[in-house]
């Protein structure tokens, strides 16, 4: 398999985890906050999202430089994390309030930080690079504006994140990505176009 078609498959992931994060708002909404339907979603969703985001990083490398890399190097630790805090959840009694300790501290602010700051910086290089089309960043910023909306425990933002990650997917997926990362030299060949 050449690097085109892993290229590719990393984006038809990607468009996989944000189908499964968008899968948590109609489960919370029906079971509830923090249901096992709403957690498994979340699950896969993190796996899915530690693995396809890569791709988010190569189809715009040159572009995006070490800040591109660093960028997505903490959405993935931020996914790996809260990918552990979530399997505990399935092992651990969830009815019980939190364990006051150190690490649990750490991970979940890790966590927080890793996404949102790498989310941030992301849109950011993103916006500077122009390989994904404009409405990915604006999709980016509709994620970032969710996290305030004013709804019960947050269950629109996976909504937001879920969407997010689906267009990015199926812009790698398709080969969909601006013109002008189209037509640079060696490009159709790295995207699979």
């Amino acid at each position: 398999m050449n690097e085109a078609k892993v290229l590719q498959w990393l984006g038809m992931i990607c468009l996989l985890a944000g189908i499964a994060r968008i899968g948590m708002t109609p489960t919370s909404f029906i079971w509830g906050t923090d249901s096992v339907p709403e957690l498994v979603f979340g699950y896969v969703a993190c796996i899915l999202m530690s693995v396809g985001s890569i791709a988010l990083y190569l189809v715009q490398s040159r572009e995006t430089g070490v800040l591109g890399f660093i960028s997505v190097l903490g959405i993935i630790i931020g996914n790996v994390v809260t990918t552990a805090l979530l399997f505990m959840s399935f092992v651990v009694d969830t009815s019980q309030p939190e364990p006051d300790s150190l690490v649990v501290a750490i991970s979940g602010m890790g966590s927080m930080v890793g996404l949102t700051v790498g989310t941030v910086l992301f849109a950011i290089m993103t916006y500077r690079a122009k390989v994904f089309p404009r409405w990915i960043v604006a999709l980016h910023v509709l994620m970032l504006l969710g996290m305030f909306l004013p709804v019960a425990d947050n269950k629109l933002f996976a909504l937001f994140w879920g969407l997010t990650y689906v267009g990015m997917g199926y812009c790698i997926w398709t080969g969909k990505l601006t013109p002008g990362a189209v037509a640079k030299p060696g490009a159709q060949k790295t995207l699979g176009a």
